[in-house]
Formats: structure tokens, sequence, C-alpha cells
């Protein structure tokens, strides 16, 4: 990087008001703030967890908040804020730099057009180039100037309009991601992604009483290692044994280590506990960040209003409007207590009979009785 888009270099005693570090729940990224340029050693060290330099931000962006890349913060700005702009203001400010990146291409684009006609306006029109006269070679060089230039006058207005379709893209992408059904589904992705973390602690800590029991032995750690599936790199320096036996210094399962006698049930219960301990750490973190987000964005949901944000409400025989068309509700379906999807007829256009399935952030509107177009 050049030093005409990262800050000035700051030195290695600087203090931690330095940095400013910030988290944003709206698109879940987090970002650095420098006051001066970084050093060597400091810029590796936020690009090794994913942090790149945005120059018209001023600012280091990581694409999505992990364990790690927090880790990296707290040890430069000491604290995490709250991120001051929203997702729309960010839109709104990078489609005000394409709205300008397009009136200069445009600009440019006008410019050389007058440059053009000017250069065609000494021409007399319908002139033909008069091959062996002394004007043969300034003829030629202005035809291919203006065939140059209309080019350059092309390629310029493409250009411009390219920068108003990003810059109108950029608006449409913040209202997109703040409607009700996105952030229904982006919701269930969270709550899926919760689960799954969940599941992995609850996994880990059945595997740690196991490795933990007074009744561990060598069959048994051979059993647990069979299904508890922990690779370690055992080398000969930590982990000695006679030369008849594997030599291999790699990755291998604490199960293979076990059965060839590398290394005792005690130390495969050590590295065990040791793999599960973290595990349980770091996804416990997970667990801690997806439930802060899915408090802000069910909070969200709420405030926004919209059919998604009612779907208490909606009782077996109510309407509900899919694709422009009333559906009746025939049967609802419920996980941990909350609607997750209604039952209702095939869609008109389909010609199915039978039911399907609609998932909230697929309908629309909602009436408890038929609309009176409905009634007979």
């Amino acid at each position: 990087m050049t030093a005409d888009i990262i800050p000035p270099a700051v030195s290695g005693d600087s203090p931690a008001q330095s940095y400013r570090a910030t988290y944003s729940p709206d698109d879940n990224k987090l970002r650095l703030y420098a006051a001066l340029r970084l050093d060597d050693e400091t810029y590796q060290k936020i690009h090794a967890v994913g942090f790149r330099w945005a120059p018209k931000q001023e600012l280091f962006v990581a694409p999505a908040w992990t364990p790690s890349r927090e880790d990296v913060l707290l040890s430069l700005a000491g604290d995490i804020e709250d991120d001051d702009n929203t997702l729309f203001d960010r839109q709104e400010q990078r489609a005000g730099r394409f709205s300008g990146y397009s009136e200069r291409r445009a600009g440019e684009s006008e410019q050389t057009l007058a440059q053009v006609d000017a250069l065609a306006s000494v021409i007399p029109s319908g002139q033909p180039i008069l091959v062996g006269h002394h004007s043969e070679r300034r003829a030629r060089r202005d035809a291919q100037r203006i065939e140059n230039g209309m080019k350059r006058a092309v390629m310029l207005f493409e250009r411009a309009e390219y920068w108003q379709e990003r810059a109108q893209a950029s608006l449409r992408h913040a209202k997109y991601k703040e409607r009700p059904d996105v952030r229904y589904r982006r919701i269930k992705k969270i709550e899926a992604d919760l689960r799954k973390s969940e599941k992995t602690i609850a996994q880990s800590e059945k595997y740690l009483t196991m490795w933990r029991a007074q009744t561990l032995d060598l069959n048994m750690a051979q059993l647990i290692s069979n299904y508890d599936h922990i690779t370690a790199c055992f080398s000969l320096d930590k982990y000695p044994r006679p030369p008849e036996k594997s030599q291999y210094e790699g990755r291998m399962s604490l199960h293979s280590a076990l059965e060839n006698e590398i290394i005792t049930f005690e130390q495969a219960r050590d590295i065990a506990v040791r793999c599960h301990e973290r595990t349980i750490r770091h996804q416990q973190r997970w667990v801690t960040h997806y439930r802060n987000r899915l408090a802000y964005e069910r909070a969200m949901l709420d405030e926004s209003g919209g059919v998604v944000s009612r779907i208490r409400e909606f009782e077996p025989g109510g309407q509900v409007q899919s694709r422009g068309e009333w559906l009746t509700i025939i049967r609802i379906n419920r996980s941990n207590g909350a609607v997750s999807s209604v039952v209702t007829p095939y869609y008109s256009f389909m010609g199915c009979k039978g039911t399907m399935t609609l998932t909230p952030d697929r309908i629309t509107d909602y009436n408890l009785w038929s609309p009176p177009f409905l009634q007979y």
C-alpha cells in the first residue's frame, strides 16, 4: 500500500487512543479507525484476520464479526464502540460518491464530443481524402483523431451510466436489507447458526464428561477416540517412542496414536480435555454474539411492522396474501412456540389441487376473515 491511501505510521509505544474500533449490527461488520499510519507489524496483524483498507472511508473493515477479529481490535483500541452510521447512511454516502464519478465521466464525455465537433467543423462536408495530395497526411490524421475521440466519448458516456446505476443500486441495497421479509430470513439464518453452536457445545461437554470419568482406561480411551475425532501432532521430542514404533510427526488422530502406542490414555485425556475446553470457550462467544444479533434484529423487525411482525395473529380460516393472491389458512405450523409456516391451497395460476406450505416471509398481508371481494 502507498502512503497516500493509508494513515501515517504509528510508533510502537503509541497509546490506544490512536485507534477507534466500532461494530455495526446493521451489517455485522467491524471497523478500525487509525489516527496514524500503521506500522508493518500491526498492519500484518490486522490483515491476517481479514481487515482491509477502505480508502474512500479512510478505515479498515472486516466483512463480518468473528472472535479473532474482535480480539485484535480489543488489543489495539481497548474497547469496541457502537457504529454511529447506519447501513442506509453508508449506502447514501456511497451513492453520493458514485454519482460524483458519473457526473465527472459525463462532463468528460461532453468535453470530448466538443473537441471532436471542433475538429470536424474545419473539414468541408463530403470532402474526400485526396490521395497523393499534400493534404492527405493531415486529412488522415484528423480522421483518426475524430474516430478516437468518438470512441472515447462513447466509452466515457457508458462509464457515466455505469456509475449512475451503481449509485441507484447502493440505495436499493440499503432498502432491501431493511425489508421485513429480508430481516425475517436473516433472523432464521442466525437462529440456525445459534442452534449449530449450541449443539457443538453440548457435544463437547458430553465428550468432556467421558474423558474425565474416573473409570477411564486404555480400552475406554480407544472407544471414545473412535467417535471423538481429534487430531494432533506427536513430535518425537514431546512424545518419545522406541524405533520400532511409528516415527511420523505429522497430524494423527488420538485413536491411531493410542493404537500405535505413541501416547498413553492419560496423555490422550489431557489432549482431548484441552481441545474441548477451547472449543466450548470459542463457541460460547459465538452463542453470545448470535443472541445479541437476534435481540437487535427482532427489535428492528417489530419496529418496522409489516405482516411478518403479525404472525402471532394468524389463525386457521384467516386469509393470507402471497404473490397478489388471497389464500385461506388451513393449518398453522409452529416451531418452539412460534409460527414457522402456514398450510394453504395452491396458487390458482399453478392449476394444482392440494395444499402447499408458505413461510411468513412469502406473505405480504393478512386478514382474519375473508376480504369482501372473496365473500359470497
